[in-house]
């Protein structure tokens, strides 16, 4: 009875979680296409500050390992290094990334990757935050080149899938910092 209770208490807490709306992986010739949506349940203020948090990334994504920022030429603009472990099925792989960041304004963050740099041959990205009611949707965009091997039986399908897992836990880990639902936008 005692777990039936405890189950029914959570339920609130999770109907409130953010939810992946809509997710895409294409792949054409190992350049890879990513799109995906998603509601968290802060408002955009809150969100926009924990993805710009460049040094700080792996307390909302368990898959970074280490953020930091590496230059700032401007206020807005970062060149950011990225250590991110990703697992699909048995397979894991430490990843590097650097990626010049741009914070175009308060709702828009895009990205390009520095190829040599890392363990990309080439890349974008884009973060778009709108406000929702008292949530934020974020719309998220990048295109990328691996330089490293994808075995074939991967797949979009898998990325996609981690992809999903990855973005549900960030929003999570968005919604539970102190300031998510305190801070008026």
């Amino acid at each position: 009875m005692r777990r039936v209770l405890c189950c029914l208490l959570c339920v609130p807490l999770l109907a409130a979680a953010g939810e992946v709306l809509d997710s895409q992986v294409v792949e054409d010739a190992g350049h890879y296409s990513v799109a995906l949506s998603a509601r968290i349940e802060a408002p955009p203020a809150v969100v926009y500050a924990a993805i710009t948090d460049f040094n700080n990334l792996a307390a909302i994504n368990p898959s970074i390992v280490e953020s930091r920022i590496l230059q700032a030429s401007s206020p807005r603009q970062h060149r950011i290094k990225t250590l991110i472990r990703v697992c699909i099925l048995i397979f894991c792989k430490n990843i590097h990334q650097v990626q010049d960041v741009e914070q175009v304004n308060d709702s828009l963050i895009t990205a390009e990757t520095l190829p040599g740099s890392g363990d990309f041959k080439s890349g974008t990205a884009q973060w778009q935050l709108t406000k929702r009611g008292d949530a934020t949707e974020l719309h998220f965009t990048q295109t990328f080149e691996p330089d490293f091997w994808v075995p074939a039986f991967i797949g979009p399908w898998l990325i996609e899938r981690t992809l999903v897992k990855e973005m549900e836990e960030t929003a999570m880990y968005i919604e539970r910092r102190p300031q998510a639902h305190d801070q008026p936008d």
